[in-house]
């Protein structure tokens, strides 16, 4: 009888023991961010190509496994004047949005822009007006109401301006005429369309420090922060290519926890940038592993600039330079590809990094 009470007792002993390490056991191993990216690479082609070769890039990008698309139609363009409206360039039977969404891509930017780069893209009658103007403010309204059968269920993101900072450096007193525009209309279009994340496209240089907290103001009451990234420095120098690590944690910490979407990102080839085809390879390596690092929820969309160069022609007439200046070098060395489609090392790179994705 006392044997089996002590055997009793050491099975309760080791009961207990076996218990306590358990609970001990429980730390939750750290968790990878999510990561399922939304990839998109620019189609962008020379004004001598044929408007249905769109058809071939925007395919051949589809079946690289990409589903993410970026495009682009000013509001000059689409609203010349008064009353009078071309909607051209997002109903275009090869690049416009119904036919992006055609091609099977589910995630589309759509940027609008107000203003692009350094210019204004108001409509002829109202360009001289303040951004703030009614007149203004409702004729971007107008706007919206005619572009919102069109915002199929691809559009996820729309962008009222591109790379504005650039405008700004030369017009620094319209900072704030410009953010009453731009909440005014984003206010209108998410009551129309709720779904859609509305934000203002910068350059990461602008948002990150020349223009941080005019650009943080700006951003305060978007859906989203949208940039464009070409690490470079000076008069289109590329910086290392491991700077994007750096870069990528610096965009994280300036969006202050809402997504970030990219509408550019890129890297030039040329040696007259300081950059090689070696060194745009590693720029698309070191692109992935930062970005599997922080995850999609932080970074959801990154749109590559771009798939294959432009002619050289196009690139002159682009650029206002010619072969072996730094602007026309810097534009027409951001393809992964050659202009006859033959393959830089980093489209490789880019192909083995989505590859399983």
């Amino acid at each position: 009888m006392f044997r089996i009470k002590i055997s009793f007792l050491m099975l309760l002993l080791i009961a207990l023991v076996g218990c306590q390490k358990k609970s001990t056991d429980t730390t939750a191993a750290p968790t990878s961010p999510t990561f399922s990216p939304i990839i998109s690479m620019s189609t962008n082609i020379s004004s001598s190509d044929s408007i249905t070769l769109y058809t071939t890039e925007y395919q051949t990008v589809y079946s690289a496994g990409l589903r993410g698309a970026q495009t682009v139609a000013p509001w000059s363009s689409l609203n010349t004047t008064g009353t009078t409206y071309d909607l051209t360039m997002i109903t275009n039977s090869y690049f416009g949005l119904s036919a992006i969404q055609g091609y099977g891509f589910s995630s589309i930017l759509l940027t609008v822009p107000i203003i692009a780069i350094t210019s204004r893209k108001l409509p002829a009658d109202i360009s001289a007006n303040n951004f703030n103007d009614s007149a203004v403010k409702t004729r971007y309204r107008l706007l919206i109401d005619q572009l919102v059968p069109y915002l199929n269920s691809s559009v996820k993101y729309v962008s009222l301006g591109n790379e504005v900072d650039s405008y700004f450096a030369t017009h620094s007193s319209e900072w704030t005429a410009y953010k009453d525009l731009i909440e005014d209309a984003r206010s209108y279009l998410i009551s129309l369309k709720p779904n859609i994340k509305v934000g203002v496209t910068t350059t990461f240089e602008g948002a990150t420090s020349t223009y941080a907290a005019q650009i943080a103001s700006l951003n305060a009451n978007m859906d989203v922060i949208i940039m464009t990234y070409y690490p470079i420095s000076g008069s289109f120098v590329a910086r290392d290519p491991s700077t994007v690590s750096t870069d990528m944690q610096t965009m994280i910490t300036m969006a202050a926890g809402k997504p970030i979407v990219m509408q550019e990102w890129g890297y030039p080839s040329s040696v007259t940038n300081g950059g090689s085809t070696s060194k745009q390879a590693d720029f698309i390596t070191n692109t992935f592993s930062s970005w599997r690092v922080h995850g999609t929820d932080k970074i959801p969309f990154i749109s590559f600039f771009k798939r294959r160069e432009w002619t050289s022609a196009y690139c002159g007439a682009l650029t206002g330079q010619t072969s072996g200046q730094a602007f026309y070098e810097f534009m027409c060395s951001l393809g992964l590809l050659n202009n006859d489609s033959t393959a830089k090392t980093a489209y490789t790179t880019f192909l083995s990094s989505i590859s399983g994705l």
